[in-house]
């Protein structure tokens, strides 16, 4: 099945929020983090051929569905979001942008949750972003904008480094 035809069974049981938050899993085997959705799939495979297909109004619900994540406390909500809105951005570079979202309450409402559970994110003990070195929080908060200098460095995707041999 492809991810499209995910997407449409989802719509038509009343699940169309679960390809936001993350317990509908959009991927590709060589994604960055493995059991969450990658948001260029997302965007390309289902958001994007629906609009065409004649989806109009799915600007709005993605609008309403982030909203509703990012208000909520469940860790792996917000990230949905906020990985949603990253990916609108992406498609628009690569895709161009055939509709116009303003995600800026979206953020500013995620940001407020972020910073009301900090402690969750910094201690999440889930193995959703087991792929990633440093902690849900590290993530999140600079994709909000929250003090990047409040970020350690070590808060970054995990990169295989080439080992050089010593020359005589």
């Amino acid at each position: 099945m492809s991810h499209l035809d995910t997407y449409k069974e989802a719509m038509a049981a009343g699940r169309e929020i679960d390809c936001y938050n993350n317990k509908i899993v959009f991927c590709e085997r060589d994604s960055f983090m493995i059991g969450l959705t990658d948001d260029q799939v997302l965007w390309r495979d289902c958001i994007l051929p629906l609009y065409e297909e004649g989806d109009h109004d799915l600007p709005n619900r993605i609008k309403q569905y982030v909203m509703q994540l990012a208000n909520t406390d469940d860790i792996v909500c917000v990230y949905g979001a906020l990985s949603t809105i990253h990916g609108y951005i992406l498609s628009s570079i690569f895709y161009g942008r055939p509709f116009e979202i303003d995600f800026s309450e979206c953020i500013d409402t995620a940001r407020k949750t972020i910073l009301r559970n900090e402690e969750a994110f910094k201690n999440y003990q889930g193995n959703k972003f087991s792929s990633y070195i440093g902690n849900p929080y590290d993530l999140v908060a600079e994709m909000v904008g929250i003090k990047k200098d409040q970020i350690p460095q070590k808060a970054r995707p995990i990169k295989k480094k080439n080992k050089k041999k010593d020359s005589v």
